[in-house]
């Protein structure tokens, strides 16, 4: 189930198996995903508690909010809602 409520469903990524405590892999893969997005646009991320931390801080740097966060036993399910910025 989503928890960004589009109607067409956004996108979804899980970078849960990008996990790397040295360089956080999952932003660079979130950041290309984000790229050809359109500001305002919708993308629902898996991942892990590390990664939520190093994820919401990249979201404030580049100006794009987290809609909404759900912990499911460590594995949590992002909604970020590209901003204006680049990604």
């Amino acid at each position: 189930m989503s928890s960004c409520g589009e109607g067409g469903g956004p996108l979804s990524l899980d970078v849960t198996s990008y996990f790397n405590p040295v360089d956080c892999r999952s932003l660079g893969v979130l950041r290309t995903t984000l790229a050809p997005m359109g500001p305002g646009e919708c993308l629902e991320v898996v991942c892990n508690r590390f990664q939520f931390r190093e994820i919401s801080a990249w979201t404030k740097k580049f100006r794009h909010e987290i809609l909404t966060a759900v912990d499911h036993g460590g594995r949590i399910i992002l909604c970020i809602q590209k901003g204006g910025g680049t990604a």
